[in-house]
């Protein structure tokens, strides 16, 4: 189909639907018996997804505001899946304190779908805008915004407008369908993930291998922008959260279905069969996403299968063969051992499903890193290895981290930005030390320049005007100790000041290049015993140690796991697990990261000491010492070099439950809350002074300029001195010959 007619088709779908704002996406019919159920079940492969800007990480409303202002935002689907009924839902509301002409336009695609003149001073602008189903091979619905203002028609009036505000609530949501049996690779079964994941493993209590395999694949979709929630197989006993969930009428005579429907928000699981009836539930509380597959799993899987099948069986005999067939069609993946295969797609509960092999954790958790997952072209993959590259030459180029390379026609201002862990770069402790930027830009019509301004983690680390010839330029910005963090933002900023021969004239772009030669260097950089040189050091070969107690209670610690092991920039790949008792000291021979557990005498700053927190500064000075606390956890970096170690322990009766993931960036203590980083603290340098001396930008020589002037100072009263003397002695010895 050409692009006029994809336009057309987004055009037909925008104008019906106010329609849409009174009818609810149309679902499928209830069946009317048990036997058409399961064969309802059995032939539906239609998943649906919704998701606000906040599960997409934007926090904070984002606000367009001024003369003119314009943003895109990146909307996930399946890569090379049609969707249908996609949507989103503009929740946006707008101030106008200027007078003047106020317009908005929405686009999807680079298409425009929705244009509207801002009259009043202020007012709701939420829209529900229709978006086509056209399979996208990027895996991205590009949805943009723009806002503009003309405060007068007087030529060359100030046109800035600061209070014309366009603000997009975070809870604007974006939803659609899919035929789930279009997800035939891996490579498409990640684009197909839901922003929250949920991980199914075999039950409460693990082994070690599943448990290995389950916080590897964990922390490689939280490093993936992921939120995961782990899931164990309940047993009868086990309580299960039923909020939300809606049972079939059709199902209502058969005893498993007709426990779940008790309306209670807790549910303790009474058979087998009830197991069972949860699985076959697309929506409900165990419904996978992504699944560790091991024995325990499928022979525990078996088992509620069957016991359900029992009871269907007895409520309505004409329903086994339906059952038997859904059962063949939607729960095969999670009964059948996955043979060679380390990871695959697997329909389950009629929803894609990737289902990892118990041995397989290292592996699969480095194929579905972002420099490897979209060469996952396959239904069933066998992964013999799957690591990052390492630096070469001491060079790691910024295209290889993000979309960094390419051109854009700038009118006012346009940013390249690329995002990258320390363990993507090196492994051998090696850290950014300059970002080495190639770039060209055309002059605009006056003969000026655009601005280059290079920011690393926000800070800016240097700007240049640009030559207006147009022709390749190098700029290098040196990067100081204190920008480092964990996972690193680089952000190239280009400015433009428009130049119009009129000021009415329309504003015209003109292109800028980042050249693929931008790169950043390494350099073996001094590492302070700090989240960031513990980054480092956990990029490589490491140690993650447990205590066995939390195998007994694998979803909530797991989830502690994946998050912290996350936060510090722990490799899944590279650590090894390591199972200890609660009570015993650890041995760590290299780098490590430890929950619960540490090493005999070791040398920290912050420690838990019958129930108190302590946080000594340097010379061991008690700097704070407060008890009582609860629901609060703390994170040390211990030791130094390639003895770094990264310390979990909780403080008071209760655990926090961390619902976003977060960075662990500054300083070597940080205490923790349910949101995340309460506040960090370096007890290496309680008041910043190694910063401050560390940080200075002045070259060596100009650092020590008083002393190089005494010291010249000093050379030159010598020499006179000196000339003096020789002087003296020339007159003297005239004089006695004389």
């Amino acid at each position: 189909m050409t692009k006029t007619n994809r336009s057309t088709a987004r055009f037909s779908k925008v104008l019906p639907l106010a329609l849409v704002l009174i009818c609810p996406l149309p679902t499928a019919l209830a069946a009317d018996s048990v036997a058409g159920q399961f064969t309802e079940w059995a032939g539906d492969s239609t998943v649906s997804r919704s998701m606000t800007l906040r599960d997409l990480g934007f926090t904070q409303p984002v606000v367009l505001s001024g003369q003119e202002s314009q943003r895109e935002i990146y909307l996930p689907v399946p890569a090379g899946v049609e969707t249908r009924e996609a949507q989103l839902q503009l929740d946006a509301r707008y101030v106008r304190g200027h007078t003047g002409r106020t317009s908005s336009l929405l686009s999807v695609d680079g298409d425009p779908v929705s244009a509207r003149s801002i009259t009043d001073a202020q007012g709701d602008a939420s829209q529900l805008i229709g978006i086509d189903g056209f399979a996208r091979p990027s895996g991205f619905v590009r949805f943009g915004v723009g806002w503009w203002s003309v405060v007068s028609d007087y030529q060359c009036a100030d046109q800035s407008a600061p209070a014309n505000v366009l603000r997009l609530s975070p809870d604007t949501r974006f939803s659609y369908r899919f035929d789930g049996r279009q997800i035939d690779t891996v490579a498409k079964a990640w684009g197909a993930l839901p922003a929250r994941v949920r991980l199914l493993v075999d039950g409460r209590a693990l082994g070690v291998e599943s448990y290995d395999a389950a916080w590897r694949v964990g922390t490689a979709l939280e490093n993936g922008g992921k939120r995961v929630d782990v899931v164990g197989l309940p047993a009868v006993g086990g309580t299960v959260d039923l909020r939300g969930l809606v049972i079939p009428a059709s199902l209502a005579g058969i005893p498993a279905y007709a426990a779940l429907a008790d309306g209670s928000a807790t549910h303790r699981i009474g058979s087998l069969a009830e197991v069972g009836a949860l699985l076959s539930l697309a929506d409900g509380p165990l419904a996978p996403d992504v699944a560790v597959t091991s024995d325990p799993l499928r022979a525990a899987v078996r088992a509620a299968l069957d016991a359900l099948a029992t009871e269907v069986a007895a409520a309505s005999p004409d329903a086994a063969a339906a059952f038997t067939q859904w059962r063949r069609a939607d729960m095969a993946g999670l009964e059948t051992a996955p043979g060679t295969a380390s990871v695959q797609v697997a329909m389950v509960g009629g929803r894609p499903t990737l289902l990892v092999a118990v041995g397989a954790g290292a592996k699969v958790a480095g194929l579905l890193t972002e420099q490897w997952r979209a060469y996952a072209l396959g239904r069933s993959l066998q992964v013999e290895q799957a690591l990052p590259p390492q630096a070469d030459k001491d060079v790691v180029l910024l295209s290889r981290l993000g979309a960094m390379a390419g051109t854009q026609d700038i009118v006012t201002r346009g940013d390249r930005i690329a995002t990258f862990d320390l363990g993507a770069l090196s492994s051998e402790g090696r850290l950014p030390s300059e970002v080495v930027l190639d770039v060209s830009a055309a002059p605009n019509p006056a003969g000026q320049g655009a601005v280059a301004s290079i920011f690393f983690n926000d800070y800016l680390l240097g700007a240049k005007v640009l030559a207006n010839d147009g022709k390749p330029q190098r700029l290098v910005a040196t990067v100081p100790s204190y920008a480092l963090a964990a996972r690193n933002h680089v952000k190239i900023s280009f400015l433009r000041q428009p130049a119009r021969p009129y000021c009415h004239d329309p504003a015209t772009g003109y292109p800028v290049s980042v050249l693929p030669s931008s790169h950043l260097r390494l350099a073996d950089r001094s590492m302070a015993p700090d989240f960031v040189g513990a980054a480092a050091q956990l990029a490589g070969k490491h140690d993650v140690f447990v205590p066995a107690t939390w195998l007994q209670d694998a979803p909530a610690s797991l989830a502690k796991v994946i998050h912290i092991a996350s936060a510090a920039g722990a490799s899944p790949t590279h650590a090894v697990l390591k199972v200890s008792d609660a009570k015993a000291s650890i041995a760590p021979t290299g780098a490590y990261l430890s929950f619960a557990l540490a090493p005999q005498d070791v040398a920290s700053s912050g420690a838990v000491r019958d129930g108190h927190l302590v946080i000594a500064g340097t010379g061991k000075q008690v700097l704070l010492d407060v008890a009582g606390l609860d629901q609060s956890a703390l994170v040390e970096v211990v030791g130094s070099g390639d003895r770094t170690g990264v310390i979990y322990r909780e403080l008071g009766a209760h655990a926090p439950q961390i619902g976003e993931p977060f960075r662990l960036i500054r300083g070597n203590i940080a205490l923790l809350d349910g949101r995340g980083v309460v506040q960090d603290f370096d007890g290496q340098d309680p008041t910043g002074a190694n910063v401050a001396k560390q940080g200075n930008p002045e070259p060596v020589w100009q650092q020590h300029m008083v002393w190089l002037l005494v010291l010249v100072g000093v050379v030159v009263f010598m020499l006179l001195a000196a000339r003096v003397a020789q002087v003296r002695r020339r007159r003297k010895s005239a004089s006695t010959g004389h």
